[in-house]
């Protein structure tokens, strides 16, 4: 839906414009984009959203000399053309990239696609960098490389809304079969399959059972003895506290080192004590939550089963930890620091 804001020159009327490369149901284009709109809707009623293209979304032209945000990519079969002179034409173009696109050239381990090839990523990503006035990158690793291509980086972390989570307040495990949870798509569930002869002993040992919100049942089907499927919507992120433990395993690859750490600062959100890969943003999150570090698979199911079995009060230790991370990956910490960076202009 379209609107205007006028910025700080009198009388002259600029018209705010984002483009997402996924619904609205992604949740980077949530977390990155959907959701900072809608909170500064709710903070002042005088605000006039700006126009949001993408899948399901407006699919309008965007006009020239609006400023742009754009998210990743544009289009999906691209080589970072229509991206670059989407940024280009804008009076202010600004590109957000909370992923690792910049090494995604179609032939990554586990992620290649023979279809990307033509189109890679990573080119897409370099030619927006080099065309934006400014990029948002969603940590150090991405900010490093985007240093390179253009001259104004701003570090904007992914963020959670802590109020939007139902918090744990008991970490005593009273069911005999302890939750495991896990929340994704099936674009990242790979991960989770990786460890799935960790998720499988841990389960022979303990009972333990996981859930899996957002996965595909077809993807998981040789778990499906232990392994329940969740559909991701919009009331999920409430599940999250029935877990006793959250996991997130990645690979130690360039892409997923540039991974934004979401799961992990949901599980915070919700007090639930995390297991992850030791990867990217991952390590810091780990170490100021005190959460566990697996390397190998013979690592994640040992544990799973330690954290399982650990006294409830060090799973609270934990838990308490996570949501001092919360808070300060929260989008009223960086509230100021994001409306600065995209350049709109407040009332």
């Amino acid at each position: 839906m379209p609107g205007t804001l006028e910025d700080a020159t009198p009388h002259r009327v600029v018209a705010h414009h984002v483009v997402v490369p996924y619904p609205a149901s992604n949740s980077s284009v949530r977390t990155r984009a959907l959701h900072w709109i809608d909170r500064m809707g709710a903070a002042d009623p005088e605000f006039v959203g700006p126009v949001v293209h993408g899948p399901g979304l407006e699919r309008s032209r965007v006009p020239v000399d609006a400023t742009v945000l754009l998210l990743r990519n544009a289009r999906r079969f691209t080589r970072g053309r229509f991206e670059s002179s989407l940024l280009r034409r804008a009076c202010v173009g600004v590109y957000d990239l909370d992923d690792g696109l910049p090494w995604d050239d179609g032939t990554l381990p586990g992620l290649g696609h023979w279809w990307k090839r033509p189109w890679p990523r990573s080119l897409v990503a370099r030619r927006s960098a080099e065309s934006a006035d400014r990029v948002i990158a969603g940590n150090i690793t991405i900010a490093n490389w985007a240093t390179e291509h253009c001259r104004d980086v701003r570090v904007i972390p992914t963020c959670v809304e802590p109020s939007d989570y139902r918090r744990r307040s008991d970490w005593t495990i009273a069911n005999p079969e302890p939750l495991i949870g896990w929340i994704g798509s099936p674009a990242t569930q790979g991960y989770l399959l990786d460890i799935a002869p960790a998720l499988r002993s841990a389960h022979d040992r303990t009972g333990m059972r996981v859930e899996a919100i957002g996965a595909s049942p077809d993807g998981l089907a040789s778990l499906a003895d232990f392994v329940t499927v969740v559909p991701w919507d919009r009331s999920s992120d409430q599940r999250i506290s029935r877990w006793d433990v959250g996991v997130m395993p990645l690979r130690d690859g360039l892409y997923e080192r540039a991974k934004c750490g979401y799961k992990l600062l949901q599980y915070a959100a919700a007090g639930v004590p995390a297991i992850a890969s030791p990867v990217g943003v991952n390590s810091d999150i780990l170490a100021a939550t005190g959460g566990l570090a697996p390397l190998t698979v013979g690592e994640w199911a040992e544990a799973l089963i330690e954290l399982v079995n650990a006294p409830a009060s060090k799973r609270q230790v934990m838990a308490e930890a996570g949501f001092d991370v919360a808070d300060a990956h929260s989008y009223g910490t960086w509230h100021d620091r994001w409306v600065d960076a995209v350049g709109w202009p407040t009332p």
